[in-house]
């Protein structure tokens, strides 16, 4: 009972939290933000199951996504997925930038395109797969950025985390597209 009771709050607490991003970039660019822009996957659906394949349980690679409709303007793309186990916390497991604007997918196990930034997991500049813990449903969020410019950071690649690439972007952002996934062990 307790943990549905948690899982309930984390759920609200994501889509809380997604809602206050979408609202800060919406009002933080000066360009209009796309309703067209729509993120998928050949794997899974928007608010569908997480495939094993893309876990620890199995081979843990990285997962296909494809977008269209990106605002007139975009000169890049950023991805990011991440989980927010409890309050306070959250688990990063891809950091993915400087995708090129002419790029519209990236394959499953994406090497070779764009830059990744620092997952929380293990500190490498890669994706790494979630590995749910305790019983129940773990919401997943997967969110394309497509952006004015490509971000200006001041640190090292290896030191480029989710929050250091979503302040170079906030006044970048020209719409986001995002896809939430559950995954349970």
């Amino acid at each position: 009972m307790a943990i549905n009771r948690f899982f309930s709050l984390s759920i609200l607490l994501v889509t809380i939290l997604t809602a206050s991003c979408q609202k800060e970039t919406s009002t933080s660019t000066s360009s209009s933000v796309s309703s067209n822009f729509v993120a998928s996957s050949s794997a899974f659906v928007n608010n569908g199951k997480y495939p094993k394949k893309y876990t620890c349980d199995s081979l843990g690679i990285s997962p296909p996504l494809n977008w269209t409709g990106a605002p007139s303007g975009t000169t890049s793309y950023a991805i990011t997925m991440h989980h927010i186990p409890g309050p306070g916390d959250k688990h990063v497991y891809m950091v993915l930038y400087n995708i090129p604007s002419t790029v519209t997918s990236i394959s499953e196990a994406v090497s070779g395109i764009g830059l990744f930034g620092i997952n929380t997991v293990n500190g490498n500049t890669s994706y790494t797969p979630p590995c749910s813990q305790g019983p129940g449903d773990k919401l997943y969020v997967l969110t394309l950025y497509a952006l004015s410019s490509a971000p200006v950071l001041t640190v090292p690649q290896s030191q480029v985390t989710m929050d250091i690439l979503l302040s170079a972007i906030s006044s970048k952002t020209l719409a986001t597209s995002i896809i939430n996934v559950t995954y349970s062990r």
